[in-house]
Order: C-alpha cells, then sequence, then structure tokens
C-alpha cells in the first residue's frame, strides 16, 4: 500500500511541476508579449476609451496566478510524501 502512495505523490509532484512549468511560461507572455500584467502580477489594462468601465482580471488571469503561486508548493510537498513513502516502503 506504501509503495502506491509513493506513486501516487510522485505523479502528483510531476503533474503540478508541469503546471509551475506551463503556468510560468504563459505569465512570462502576459508580461512581456501581450502586456496584460505588470512585473508584479498585477492585472493592467491601457488606454481605456472614456465612459467605459476600468476592466477587472477574468477567471483565467485569477486562475493562471494561483496555479503560479501553488503549484511549487504542492510539488515540493509532494516530492517529500513520496520521498519518505517510498523510504518506508524499501525499509530503510
Amino acid at each position: 500500500m506504501s509503495r502506491r502512495g509513493a506513486v501516487e505523490a510522485s505523479w502528483l509532484s510531476a503533474v503540478s511541476v508541469g503546471l509551475w512549468v506551463g503556468s510560468w511560461i504563459i505569465v512570462w507572455h502576459e508580461i512581456f508579449r501581450w502586456h496584460h500584467m505588470t512585473k508584479t502580477l498585477r492585472f493592467q489594462v491601457r488606454d481605456i476609451p472614456p465612459g467605459i468601465p476600468e476592466p477587472k482580471p477574468g477567471l483565467p488571469v485569477i486562475v493562471l496566478r494561483a496555479v503560479a503561486m501553488l503549484s511549487p508548493i504542492i510539488a515540493v510537498v509532494s516530492f517529500g510524501v513520496a520521498k519518505r513513502r517510498a523510504r518506508r516502503g524499501s525499509g530503510g
């Protein structure tokens, strides 16, 4: 049973690292290419026509920021769990 838990934890770690890399690639594009975010990850809007309310970040931007911030934590924790379970399973 501990071997299965170690495999699941390592799988979660791999997925979260993939999400981390992907989210930061998109963040890079948002900051330097599309200019929708500042370097401090704040949503920015340029050249709003007069009389139009200021746009607010939508769900995709909010989710992107959450994934970029939380996935490294999940990766580290799940890697630690996988390592601990593998160590217990091997008897060492």
